[in-house]
Protein backbone atom coordinates (compact mmCIF):
# COMPACT_ATOMS: atom_id res chain seq x y z
CA UNK A 1 0.00 0.00 0.00
CA UNK A 2 1.71 3.71 -1.09
CA UNK A 3 1.08 6.16 1.32
CA UNK A 4 1.89 10.00 0.68
CA UNK A 5 1.34 12.76 2.63
CA UNK A 6 -2.23 14.49 2.77
CA UNK A 7 -4.24 17.19 4.83
CA UNK A 8 -7.01 19.36 3.38
CA UNK A 9 -7.62 22.49 5.56
CA UNK A 10 -10.95 23.86 6.64
CA UNK A 11 -11.00 27.65 6.80
CA UNK A 12 -12.32 29.15 10.10
CA UNK A 13 -14.76 31.33 9.14
CA UNK A 14 -15.28 32.56 12.68
CA UNK A 15 -13.83 31.58 16.06
CA UNK A 16 -15.57 32.14 19.58
CA UNK A 17 -14.47 30.35 22.36
CA UNK A 18 -17.80 30.25 24.95
CA UNK A 19 -18.01 30.59 28.33
CA UNK A 20 -16.82 27.27 29.43
CA UNK A 21 -13.54 27.32 27.30
CA UNK A 22 -14.18 23.67 25.53
CA UNK A 23 -16.63 24.80 22.64
CA UNK A 24 -15.64 26.85 19.40
CA UNK A 25 -17.75 27.76 16.26
CA UNK A 26 -16.72 27.84 12.84
CA UNK A 27 -18.27 28.93 9.55
CA UNK A 28 -21.75 28.35 11.70
CA UNK A 29 -20.93 24.86 13.21
CA UNK A 30 -20.26 24.91 16.86
CA UNK A 31 -16.91 22.64 17.62
CA UNK A 32 -15.79 20.85 20.67
CA UNK A 33 -12.22 22.58 21.86
CA UNK A 34 -9.93 19.61 23.26
CA UNK A 35 -7.79 21.36 25.67
CA UNK A 36 -3.91 20.94 27.41
CA UNK A 37 -5.29 18.83 30.72
CA UNK A 38 -4.09 22.16 33.05
CA UNK A 39 -6.52 24.27 31.45
CA UNK A 40 -9.06 21.65 31.60
CA UNK A 41 -8.88 21.29 35.09
CA UNK A 42 -8.82 25.43 35.50
CA UNK A 43 -11.44 27.92 35.89
CA UNK A 44 -14.36 28.75 36.66
CA UNK A 45 -15.63 25.29 35.15
CA UNK A 46 -12.38 22.93 35.51
CA UNK A 47 -13.88 21.04 38.49
CA UNK A 48 -17.14 20.42 36.82
CA UNK A 49 -15.25 19.46 33.64
CA UNK A 50 -12.70 16.64 35.92
CA UNK A 51 -15.67 15.94 37.68
CA UNK A 52 -18.04 15.08 34.64
CA UNK A 53 -14.51 13.02 33.39
CA UNK A 54 -14.12 11.01 36.65
CA UNK A 55 -17.97 10.35 36.83
CA UNK A 56 -17.86 9.03 32.46
CA UNK A 57 -14.55 6.80 33.44
CA UNK A 58 -16.58 5.66 36.53
CA UNK A 59 -19.29 4.20 34.74
CA UNK A 60 -18.01 2.74 31.63
CA UNK A 61 -15.93 0.76 34.24
CA UNK A 62 -18.88 -0.20 35.96
CA UNK A 63 -20.32 -1.97 32.84
CA UNK A 64 -17.17 -4.47 32.74
CA UNK A 65 -19.84 -7.30 33.77
CA UNK A 66 -22.34 -6.49 31.31
CA UNK A 67 -24.13 -9.54 30.03
CA UNK A 68 -21.64 -10.10 26.74
CA UNK A 69 -24.45 -9.12 23.86
CA UNK A 70 -25.87 -5.90 25.55
CA UNK A 71 -25.09 -2.63 24.20
CA UNK A 72 -23.46 -1.45 27.66
CA UNK A 73 -20.74 -4.32 27.30
CA UNK A 74 -19.89 -2.47 24.33
CA UNK A 75 -19.64 0.76 26.01
CA UNK A 76 -17.66 -0.88 29.07
CA UNK A 77 -14.14 0.61 30.01
CA UNK A 78 -12.96 -3.53 29.45
CA UNK A 79 -14.37 -3.50 25.98
CA UNK A 80 -13.06 -0.33 24.75
CA UNK A 81 -9.32 -1.68 26.44
CA UNK A 82 -9.82 -4.67 23.65
CA UNK A 83 -10.85 -2.89 21.20
CA UNK A 84 -7.30 -1.70 20.65
CA UNK A 85 -5.53 -5.02 22.55
CA UNK A 86 -6.55 -7.80 24.83
CA UNK A 87 -5.12 -11.23 25.73
CA UNK A 88 -6.43 -14.77 25.06
CA UNK A 89 -6.27 -17.56 23.04
CA UNK A 90 -7.45 -15.65 20.16
CA UNK A 91 -5.84 -12.67 20.29
CA UNK A 92 -2.29 -11.76 18.00
CA UNK A 93 -1.30 -10.67 21.46
CA UNK A 94 -0.99 -13.63 23.14
CA UNK A 95 -2.61 -14.78 26.46
CA UNK A 96 -1.57 -13.69 29.99
CA UNK A 97 0.42 -17.01 30.42
CA UNK A 98 2.38 -16.68 27.25
CA UNK A 99 3.13 -13.01 28.55
CA UNK A 100 3.78 -14.27 32.26
CA UNK A 101 6.50 -16.76 30.44
CA UNK A 102 7.43 -13.73 28.67
CA UNK A 103 8.50 -11.95 31.40
CA UNK A 104 10.42 -14.92 33.34
CA UNK A 105 12.70 -15.80 30.09
CA UNK A 106 13.18 -12.14 30.06
CA UNK A 107 14.57 -11.87 33.81
CA UNK A 108 11.87 -9.63 34.39
CA UNK A 109 10.11 -11.87 36.71
CA UNK A 110 9.59 -8.73 39.36
CA UNK A 111 7.28 -7.48 37.02
CA UNK A 112 4.95 -10.71 37.12
CA UNK A 113 2.28 -8.94 39.36
CA UNK A 114 1.19 -6.16 37.16
CA UNK A 115 0.21 -8.89 34.64
CA UNK A 116 -1.68 -11.44 36.96
CA UNK A 117 -2.45 -9.31 40.16
CA UNK A 118 -1.89 -9.77 44.00
CA UNK A 119 -3.41 -10.88 46.78
CA UNK A 120 -5.59 -7.11 46.97
CA UNK A 121 -4.80 -6.06 43.23
CA UNK A 122 -7.01 -7.93 40.59
CA UNK A 123 -5.08 -8.68 37.29
CA UNK A 124 -5.37 -9.07 33.56
CA UNK A 125 -7.76 -11.83 32.65
CA UNK A 126 -8.08 -14.41 29.38
CA UNK A 127 -10.90 -12.97 27.31
CA UNK A 128 -12.49 -14.19 23.91
CA UNK A 129 -14.21 -12.00 21.56
CA UNK A 130 -17.96 -13.33 22.60
CA UNK A 131 -19.18 -11.99 18.82
CA UNK A 132 -19.02 -11.42 15.42
CA UNK A 133 -18.65 -7.80 16.18
CA UNK A 134 -16.01 -8.31 18.68
CA UNK A 135 -13.99 -10.18 16.55
CA UNK A 136 -14.23 -7.31 14.34
CA UNK A 137 -13.11 -4.78 16.18
CA UNK A 138 -11.36 -6.18 19.37
CA UNK A 139 -6.96 -5.50 19.11
CA UNK A 140 -7.26 -3.64 15.98
CA UNK A 141 -4.79 -1.44 16.77
CA UNK A 142 -2.56 0.02 14.17
CA UNK A 143 1.36 -0.05 15.22
CA UNK A 144 4.09 -0.43 12.67
CA UNK A 145 6.31 -3.57 12.92
CA UNK A 146 9.78 -3.12 11.76
CA UNK A 147 10.04 -2.46 8.27
CA UNK A 148 6.36 -1.73 8.04
CA UNK A 149 4.77 1.49 8.51
CA UNK A 150 0.35 0.77 9.10
CA UNK A 151 -1.96 3.80 9.53
CA UNK A 152 -1.03 4.64 13.13
CA UNK A 153 -2.54 8.11 13.19
CA UNK A 154 -5.43 7.26 11.24
CA UNK A 155 -6.65 4.69 13.79
CA UNK A 156 -6.22 6.29 16.41
CA UNK A 157 -7.90 9.41 15.43
CA UNK A 158 -11.53 6.91 14.61
CA UNK A 159 -10.64 5.47 18.10
CA UNK A 160 -10.66 8.55 20.08
CA UNK A 161 -13.55 10.11 18.19
CA UNK A 162 -15.25 7.21 19.24
CA UNK A 163 -14.26 6.53 22.71
CA UNK A 164 -15.45 10.29 23.20
CA UNK A 165 -18.46 9.89 22.52
CA UNK A 166 -18.92 6.96 24.79
CA UNK A 167 -17.55 9.27 27.02
CA UNK A 168 -20.31 11.76 26.76
CA UNK A 169 -22.90 9.10 26.53
CA UNK A 170 -21.29 7.94 30.49
CA UNK A 171 -21.12 11.38 31.46
CA UNK A 172 -24.40 12.78 30.16
CA UNK A 173 -22.73 15.39 29.32
CA UNK A 174 -22.56 16.39 25.71
CA UNK A 175 -20.11 18.99 26.11
CA UNK A 176 -17.20 16.40 27.80
CA UNK A 177 -14.50 16.76 25.47
CA UNK A 178 -11.11 14.39 25.88
CA UNK A 179 -8.16 16.53 27.76
CA UNK A 180 -4.49 16.01 26.25
CA UNK A 181 -1.83 15.18 28.76
CA UNK A 182 0.70 17.75 27.28
CA UNK A 183 4.36 16.50 28.16
CA UNK A 184 5.93 18.83 24.91
CA UNK A 185 5.57 21.17 27.59
CA UNK A 186 8.90 20.96 29.61
CA UNK A 187 6.92 22.28 32.57
CA UNK A 188 4.04 19.52 32.40
CA UNK A 189 6.00 16.10 32.37
CA UNK A 190 4.66 15.07 35.94
CA UNK A 191 1.82 12.56 35.77
CA UNK A 192 -1.52 15.37 36.43
CA UNK A 193 -2.48 15.18 39.70
CA UNK A 194 -5.49 13.25 39.20
CA UNK A 195 -3.68 10.32 37.75
CA UNK A 196 -1.74 10.18 41.29
CA UNK A 197 -1.92 7.56 43.73
CA UNK A 198 -3.45 8.60 47.13
CA UNK A 199 -4.37 7.27 50.28
CA UNK A 200 -6.77 5.93 49.83
CA UNK A 201 -7.49 6.11 46.09
CA UNK A 202 -9.90 8.11 45.61
CA UNK A 203 -9.78 8.85 41.24
CA UNK A 204 -10.97 6.63 38.74
CA UNK A 205 -7.79 7.75 36.86
CA UNK A 206 -5.43 6.28 39.18
CA UNK A 207 -4.28 2.86 38.08
CA UNK A 208 -1.62 1.08 40.64
CA UNK A 209 0.29 -0.47 37.23
CA UNK A 210 2.59 2.85 36.37
CA UNK A 211 5.62 3.70 37.59
CA UNK A 212 5.22 4.19 41.17
CA UNK A 213 7.40 7.37 41.07
CA UNK A 214 5.11 8.97 38.62
CA UNK A 215 2.29 7.86 40.45
CA UNK A 216 3.75 9.27 43.36
CA UNK A 217 5.06 13.29 41.79
CA UNK A 218 8.55 11.85 43.03
CA UNK A 219 9.52 11.52 39.13
CA UNK A 220 8.56 12.99 35.80
CA UNK A 221 8.86 12.01 32.02
CA UNK A 222 12.35 13.61 30.86
CA UNK A 223 11.79 16.59 29.07
CA UNK A 224 13.92 15.07 26.39
CA UNK A 225 11.91 12.37 24.83
CA UNK A 226 8.99 14.81 24.62
CA UNK A 227 10.79 17.45 21.98
CA UNK A 228 8.92 16.83 19.05
CA UNK A 229 10.80 20.17 17.91
CA UNK A 230 13.03 18.39 15.25
CA UNK A 231 10.27 16.25 13.46
CA UNK A 232 7.83 18.78 13.67
CA UNK A 233 10.59 20.98 12.01
CA UNK A 234 12.41 19.55 9.47
CA UNK A 235 9.82 16.56 8.32
CA UNK A 236 7.93 17.50 5.07
CA UNK A 237 6.65 13.95 3.87
CA UNK A 238 3.45 13.06 6.18
CA UNK A 239 4.77 9.24 6.23
CA UNK A 240 8.39 10.50 7.64
CA UNK A 241 6.74 12.22 10.54
CA UNK A 242 4.23 9.85 11.27
CA UNK A 243 6.74 7.06 12.07
CA UNK A 244 9.02 9.10 13.87
CA UNK A 245 6.24 10.44 16.22
CA UNK A 246 5.09 6.87 16.53
CA UNK A 247 8.26 5.25 16.97
CA UNK A 248 9.57 8.17 19.11
CA UNK A 249 7.62 10.33 21.56
CA UNK A 250 4.89 7.81 21.44
CA UNK A 251 6.92 4.41 22.44
CA UNK A 252 9.31 6.24 24.44
CA UNK A 253 6.67 7.52 26.65
CA UNK A 254 4.53 4.32 26.77
CA UNK A 255 7.65 2.71 28.24
CA UNK A 256 8.62 5.11 30.42
CA UNK A 257 4.66 5.36 32.06
CA UNK A 258 4.27 1.63 31.82
CA UNK A 259 7.96 1.26 34.46
CA UNK A 260 9.77 -0.61 30.78
CA UNK A 261 8.51 -2.33 28.16
CA UNK A 262 6.95 -5.03 27.53
CA UNK A 263 5.52 -4.81 31.02
CA UNK A 264 1.56 -4.48 31.75
CA UNK A 265 0.04 -1.85 31.32
CA UNK A 266 0.98 0.80 29.39
CA UNK A 267 4.41 -0.48 28.28
CA UNK A 268 2.61 -3.58 26.58
CA UNK A 269 0.47 -2.91 23.50
CA UNK A 270 -1.80 -5.38 24.06
CA UNK A 271 -3.18 -3.53 27.34
CA UNK A 272 -2.26 -0.47 27.24
CA UNK A 273 -5.73 1.35 26.89
CA UNK A 274 -6.49 -0.36 30.03
CA UNK A 275 -4.66 2.68 31.88
CA UNK A 276 -6.38 5.84 31.69
CA UNK A 277 -4.02 7.88 31.12
CA UNK A 278 -3.70 5.89 27.63
CA UNK A 279 -6.76 8.80 26.08
CA UNK A 280 -4.31 11.29 27.39
CA UNK A 281 -1.45 10.11 25.71
CA UNK A 282 -2.97 9.78 22.68
CA UNK A 283 -4.95 13.25 22.83
CA UNK A 284 -1.45 14.57 22.68
CA UNK A 285 -0.12 12.15 19.71
CA UNK A 286 -3.56 12.94 17.71
CA UNK A 287 -2.66 16.76 18.44
CA UNK A 288 0.78 16.21 16.75
CA UNK A 289 -0.70 14.78 13.80
CA UNK A 290 -2.74 18.13 14.04
CA UNK A 291 0.05 19.99 14.60
CA UNK A 292 2.12 18.83 10.99
CA UNK A 293 -1.43 19.36 9.24
CA UNK A 294 -1.78 23.18 10.23
CA UNK A 295 2.15 23.47 8.96
CA UNK A 296 1.74 21.52 5.48
CA UNK A 297 -1.85 22.25 4.53
CA UNK A 298 -1.09 21.64 0.63
CA UNK A 299 -0.30 18.16 1.08
CA UNK A 300 -1.59 15.82 -1.94
CA UNK A 301 -3.78 12.66 -1.10
CA UNK A 302 -2.55 9.50 -1.47
CA UNK A 303 -4.08 5.70 -0.88
CA UNK A 304 -3.96 5.36 2.55
CA UNK A 305 -6.48 7.61 2.87
CA UNK A 306 -9.02 4.91 2.06
CA UNK A 307 -8.45 2.80 4.43
CA UNK A 308 -11.57 2.00 6.61
CA UNK A 309 -11.72 0.97 10.06
CA UNK A 310 -14.02 -0.47 12.05
CA UNK A 311 -15.11 0.91 15.73
CA UNK A 312 -18.53 0.84 17.93
CA UNK A 313 -20.12 4.18 18.64
CA UNK A 314 -22.13 5.29 22.15
CA UNK A 315 -25.46 3.52 21.57
CA UNK A 316 -22.92 0.40 20.99
CA UNK A 317 -23.42 -0.04 17.13
CA UNK A 318 -20.99 -1.00 14.49
CA UNK A 319 -19.56 1.90 12.50
CA UNK A 320 -17.29 2.56 9.81
CA UNK A 321 -15.08 5.12 8.44
CA UNK A 322 -12.37 5.84 6.37
CA UNK A 323 -9.29 7.82 7.10
CA UNK A 324 -9.85 10.13 4.23
CA UNK A 325 -13.31 11.01 6.43
CA UNK A 326 -10.90 11.88 9.79
CA UNK A 327 -8.45 14.76 8.08
CA UNK A 328 -10.05 17.48 9.56
CA UNK A 329 -10.62 17.15 13.16
CA UNK A 330 -13.35 20.10 12.57
CA UNK A 331 -15.54 17.95 10.62
CA UNK A 332 -15.55 15.59 13.06
CA UNK A 333 -16.61 17.93 15.81
CA UNK A 334 -13.36 19.24 17.79
CA UNK A 335 -10.15 20.74 17.50
CA UNK A 336 -7.61 21.14 19.70
CA UNK A 337 -6.64 24.67 21.51
CA UNK A 338 -3.20 24.50 20.16
CA UNK A 339 -2.37 23.37 16.86
CA UNK A 340 -0.37 26.13 15.33
CA UNK A 341 2.64 26.72 17.81
CA UNK A 342 3.58 23.68 18.79
CA UNK A 343 7.77 23.62 19.12
CA UNK A 344 9.38 24.85 22.52
CA UNK A 345 11.32 27.33 20.39
CA UNK A 346 10.67 29.57 17.62
CA UNK A 347 10.25 27.08 14.45
CA UNK A 348 13.34 28.21 12.10
CA UNK A 349 12.88 28.04 7.91
CA UNK A 350 12.51 24.15 7.02
CA UNK A 351 15.01 22.64 5.55
CA UNK A 352 15.92 19.28 3.62
CA UNK A 353 14.54 16.64 5.62
CA UNK A 354 15.61 15.35 7.94
CA UNK A 355 15.28 12.12 9.77
CA UNK A 356 14.53 12.12 13.98
CA UNK A 357 14.19 9.83 16.45
CA UNK A 358 13.34 7.17 14.59
CA UNK A 359 14.49 4.31 12.64
CA UNK A 360 14.09 4.41 9.06
CA UNK A 361 14.81 1.99 6.05
CA UNK A 362 18.53 1.58 5.61
CA UNK A 363 19.77 3.34 2.25
CA UNK A 364 22.99 3.85 0.11
CA UNK A 365 24.61 6.99 1.39
CA UNK A 366 27.61 9.29 0.29
CA UNK A 367 31.02 9.00 2.29
CA UNK A 368 30.15 9.67 5.97
CA UNK A 369 32.18 13.18 7.39
CA UNK A 370 32.74 11.06 10.27
CA UNK A 371 32.64 7.69 11.59
CA UNK A 372 33.98 5.06 13.86
CA UNK A 373 36.78 2.58 13.28
CA UNK A 374 34.88 0.06 14.04
CA UNK A 375 34.59 -2.72 11.68
CA UNK A 376 32.63 -5.35 13.38
CA UNK A 377 28.69 -4.76 15.29
CA UNK A 378 29.56 -2.71 18.53
CA UNK A 379 27.97 -4.94 21.62
CA UNK A 380 26.83 -2.48 23.63
CA UNK A 381 27.30 -2.34 27.22
CA UNK A 382 24.26 -2.69 30.24
CA UNK A 383 24.43 0.83 31.23
CA UNK A 384 26.59 3.07 29.33
CA UNK A 385 29.07 2.51 26.04
CA UNK A 386 31.02 5.14 24.51
CA UNK A 387 31.91 4.64 20.51
CA UNK A 388 35.15 7.22 19.18
CA UNK A 389 33.62 8.72 16.31
CA UNK A 390 36.72 10.12 13.68
CA UNK A 391 36.11 13.07 11.30
CA UNK A 392 37.84 12.09 8.03
CA UNK A 393 40.16 14.87 6.76
CA UNK A 394 39.61 16.98 4.70
CA UNK A 395 35.84 16.69 5.93
CA UNK A 396 35.70 19.00 9.05
CA UNK A 397 34.83 22.11 7.46
CA UNK A 398 31.99 20.47 5.10
CA UNK A 399 30.69 19.56 8.18
CA UNK A 400 30.43 22.42 9.98
CA UNK A 401 28.94 24.05 7.11
CA UNK A 402 25.98 21.34 6.92
CA UNK A 403 25.61 22.02 10.49
CA UNK A 404 24.96 25.72 9.86
CA UNK A 405 22.52 24.70 7.81
CA UNK A 406 20.90 22.61 10.47
CA UNK A 407 21.51 19.20 7.92
CA UNK A 408 23.74 17.02 9.92
CA UNK A 409 22.84 13.34 10.52
CA UNK A 410 23.93 11.18 12.75
CA UNK A 411 23.39 7.71 11.81
CA UNK A 412 22.88 4.75 13.56
CA UNK A 413 23.44 1.79 11.48
CA UNK A 414 21.59 -1.55 11.90
CA UNK A 415 20.98 -1.00 15.85
CA UNK A 416 19.81 -4.74 16.45
CA UNK A 417 18.04 -6.70 19.70
CA UNK A 418 17.86 -10.32 20.02
CA UNK A 419 14.94 -9.59 22.50
CA UNK A 420 13.19 -6.57 24.63
CA UNK A 421 16.39 -4.72 25.68
CA UNK A 422 14.47 -3.88 29.16
CA UNK A 423 15.33 -0.37 29.13
CA UNK A 424 14.99 3.34 26.64
CA UNK A 425 18.49 4.19 25.27
CA UNK A 426 19.89 8.05 25.19
CA UNK A 427 22.14 9.31 22.68
CA UNK A 428 24.72 11.94 23.41
CA UNK A 429 27.55 13.35 21.63
CA UNK A 430 30.75 14.81 22.62
CA UNK A 431 34.28 16.09 21.99
CA UNK A 432 36.45 13.40 22.71
CA UNK A 433 38.81 15.65 24.75
CA UNK A 434 35.64 17.45 26.74
CA UNK A 435 33.16 14.42 27.76
CA UNK A 436 32.23 15.72 30.21
CA UNK A 437 30.37 18.13 27.94
CA UNK A 438 27.72 16.13 26.12
CA UNK A 439 24.70 16.54 24.01
CA UNK A 440 21.59 15.29 24.03
CA UNK A 441 20.15 14.03 20.46
CA UNK A 442 17.83 11.33 20.79
CA UNK A 443 16.17 8.37 22.47
CA UNK A 444 15.31 4.91 21.51
CA UNK A 445 12.70 2.30 22.33
CA UNK A 446 11.30 -0.79 21.68
CA UNK A 447 7.74 -0.81 22.66
CA UNK A 448 5.85 -3.37 20.99
CA UNK A 449 8.36 -4.61 18.78
CA UNK A 450 8.46 -7.73 20.12
CA UNK A 451 5.09 -7.74 21.25
CA UNK A 452 3.01 -9.66 18.75
CA UNK A 453 3.13 -13.50 19.00
CA UNK A 454 4.18 -15.74 21.29
CA UNK A 455 7.37 -16.62 20.08
CA UNK A 456 10.50 -14.81 21.74
CA UNK A 457 13.88 -15.11 20.91
CA UNK A 458 14.52 -16.38 17.50
CA UNK A 459 14.08 -12.94 15.47
CA UNK A 460 16.67 -10.17 15.76
CA UNK A 461 15.01 -6.80 14.80
CA UNK A 462 16.77 -4.15 13.36
CA UNK A 463 16.82 -0.75 12.36
CA UNK A 464 18.75 2.49 11.08
CA UNK A 465 17.99 5.55 13.09
CA UNK A 466 18.62 8.90 11.87
CA UNK A 467 19.28 11.62 14.71
CA UNK A 468 19.38 15.76 13.54
CA UNK A 469 22.59 16.67 15.62
CA UNK A 470 23.42 20.29 14.43
CA UNK A 471 21.92 22.41 17.21
CA UNK A 472 24.50 19.55 18.82
CA UNK A 473 26.90 20.03 17.16
CA UNK A 474 27.46 23.78 17.14
CA UNK A 475 26.72 23.69 20.92
CA UNK A 476 30.06 21.47 21.33
CA UNK A 477 31.44 23.72 18.87
CA UNK A 478 33.53 20.48 16.93
CA UNK A 479 35.45 23.17 14.09
CA UNK A 480 38.57 22.06 15.60
CA UNK A 481 37.85 18.79 16.25
CA UNK A 482 39.32 15.40 15.19
CA UNK A 483 37.10 13.39 17.06
CA UNK A 484 33.91 13.00 18.66
CA UNK A 485 32.56 10.67 21.18
CA UNK A 486 28.89 8.97 21.08
CA UNK A 487 27.56 7.49 24.02
CA UNK A 488 25.09 5.29 24.47
CA UNK A 489 23.38 4.87 27.91
CA UNK A 490 20.55 3.02 29.59
CA UNK A 491 17.36 4.94 30.53
CA UNK A 492 14.62 4.83 32.20
CA UNK A 493 13.04 7.61 30.31
CA UNK A 494 12.20 9.44 33.62
CA UNK A 495 14.00 11.99 36.03
CA UNK A 496 13.59 13.47 39.56
CA UNK A 497 10.74 15.91 40.05
CA UNK A 498 12.41 18.03 42.94
CA UNK A 499 8.70 16.75 45.12
CA UNK A 500 8.95 14.35 48.03
CA UNK A 501 6.71 11.26 47.35
CA UNK A 502 3.81 11.57 49.51
CA UNK A 503 3.22 9.05 52.32
CA UNK A 504 1.23 6.28 51.39
CA UNK A 505 -0.05 4.16 54.43
CA UNK A 506 1.64 0.28 54.34
CA UNK A 507 3.06 1.14 51.11
CA UNK A 508 6.58 2.20 51.06
CA UNK A 509 7.70 3.43 47.61
CA UNK A 510 11.00 1.07 46.74
CA UNK A 511 14.06 2.13 44.93
CA UNK A 512 13.86 1.67 41.39
CA UNK A 513 16.82 -0.14 39.92
CA UNK A 514 19.20 1.76 37.91
CA UNK A 515 18.12 1.33 34.20
CA UNK A 516 20.27 -1.15 32.26
CA UNK A 517 19.85 -2.86 28.90
CA UNK A 518 19.09 -6.72 29.46
CA UNK A 519 22.39 -8.70 28.39
CA UNK A 520 20.38 -11.13 26.81
CA UNK A 521 18.82 -8.71 24.67
CA UNK A 522 22.28 -8.55 22.97
CA UNK A 523 21.90 -5.04 21.44
CA UNK A 524 24.29 -3.28 18.86
CA UNK A 525 25.19 -0.66 16.81
CA UNK A 526 26.36 -2.33 13.53
CA UNK A 527 27.85 1.54 12.16
CA UNK A 528 28.32 5.18 13.73
CA UNK A 529 28.31 8.39 10.98
CA UNK A 530 28.21 11.66 10.63
CA UNK A 531 26.87 13.20 7.78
Amino acid sequence: MTRMSAFATTSLLVLCLVSNGAQAQTGGSQINVRMKWQDFISGTDGAKRLASLQNAVKKMKSLDNSPTDSADFRRSWKYWGNIHGYLGPNSTFGTVADRKAQLTQLGLDQFIPFLVGTDTKPGIQDQTPPDATAKGVWATCQHSPRGKQLNFFGWHRIYLYYFERVLRWAADDPSLTLPYWDYTDPAQTALPDAFQETDPPLSPLYDWRRDIGLNRASLRLDANITDIDDPLTHDTDFLTYEGHIERGVHGAVHCAVGQTCPVALMGLVGVAANDPIFYHHHANIDRMWSCWQHAHPKEQPGDWQDEEFSMIDENGDLKKKKVKDVLDTRALGYMYDNEDKCTRAPTPTPTAAVAAAAPAATTAAAEPAAKSNATQPIRLNPTTTYVDVTIQEPKRQQLMASAERGQTTLVLRDVSAQTDPGALLNVYVARKNAPEKREYVGTINWFGVFDHGVQHGDARVSDTYRFPVAKALKALGVSDAKELTVTFEAASGLVPSGKPAPAIKGAAAPAAPAPALRSGAEVSVGAVEIH
